[in-house]
Formats: C-alpha cells, sequence, structure tokens
C-alpha cells in the first residue's frame, strides 16, 4: 500500500470517527421540541454500514467496537449487545461485499436491510430473554424500517458531499 492510499485510509478513518462523535452528540442533545410519532434513523449504523461496505478499510473492527460501546453508555442501552449485534451485521456486510461489488445497488441495499432488521429483532429478542421494559412491537419495527430506508442517502452523501467511492474487486483486493 502507498503512502498516499496509507494517508487516504487514515483521513477517512478520522472523519468516520468525527462524524460519528458528531452524530452522538447531536442525538444527545434536547433538541426534540414536539413528539412526532415516527423514530427516525439509526445514522450511526447506516453511516457504519454505507463506509464499510463501500471501502471497508477506512472502518476497522477496533474503531466500530470504540464508537458504538461509547454509545452504549451514552445513549443508556445495555453496554455492549447493540455493539455484538452491529460487529456480527458489519462482519456479515464485509464477507459479502465483494458479492455486492458486482451487482447493483438493491443487491448491497437488500443485504444491509437483511441486517439492520436482523439486527432490530434480536436485540429485541435479547432485551425480552433478560425481562428488559420495551417500546412496542410496533414501534422498534418503524424504526428498523426507516433505518432502512434511509440507507440511500447516507450512501449518496457519503459518495457525493464526502467522495468515498465505492472500490472494485481487482481494488478490495490490492487492499
Amino acid at each position: 500500500m502507498s503512502a498516499l492510499s496509507a494517508r487516504h485510509v487514515w483521513t477517512y478513518r478520522l472523519l468516520f470517527v468525527l462524524i460519528c462523535l458528531v452524530l452522538i452528540t447531536l442525538k444527545l442533545l434536547p433538541l426534540n421540541l414536539a413528539d412526532r410519532g415516527v423514530p427516525g434513523p439509526d445514522l450511526l449504523l447506516l453511516l457504519a454500514f454505507a463506509w464499510m461496505v463501500r471501502q471497508p478499510a477506512v472502518v476497522p473492527l477496533g474503531i466500530l467496537l470504540l464508537v458504538f460501546l461509547l454509545a452504549d453508555f451514552l445513549f443508556q442501552r445495555p453496554p455492549g449487545l447493540w455493539t455484538l449485534l452491529v460487529i456480527f451485521a458489519s462482519e456479515y456486510l464485509r464477507r459479502r461485499r465483494l458479492a455486492m461489488t458486482e451487482f447493483p445497488f438493491l443487491v448491497e441495499w437488500g443485504a444491509v436491510a437483511i441486517a439492520v432488521m436482523g439486527m432490530v429483532l434480536l436485540n429485541r429478542l435479547v432485551l425480552w430473554i433478560l425481562l428488559v421494559d420495551l417500546d412496542p412491537l410496533g414501534l422498534t419495527l418503524v424504526q428498523g424500517i426507516v433505518t432502512i430506508v434511509t440507507y440511500p442517502i447516507v450512501v449518496a452523501v457519503s459518495k457525493y458531499i464526502f467522495g468515498l467511492r465505492k472500490l472494485g474487486p481487482a481494488e478490495l483486493e490490492a487492499l
């Protein structure tokens, strides 16, 4: 790997961490003055998936672990459960990335949709088994669907604003 590409990877890693910290901070701010009824998407998760599918070297496992564990503590979720699900889903997507580069965007979107809904349902199942008070099932499923529907917007912003393009099979093998 040349020095330019290593600098490129580290620049995007730093940018990823900074964007994640901004998203966490914005979610912690008391900006919700009115109850809208529809939960917002999990932008942190979508950013991680979009960037990992586009350029897997930019989002290593250690950064995912630190960012999502910090989010678990700050959002007062059970520490490590959502982080573990994110790591499993990200590795699922990382292993399928070579197949996703050869097919249209809908295949990638479908794989991300399967990963997100699997995470939402597994998270709910584990919390149910542990007898944790849960939100209504419909609200949880709506948040998963809103997250899936928002994925193309996050990909477009990543591509056109941050310049994160999808690597081809030859470029992925070089990394």
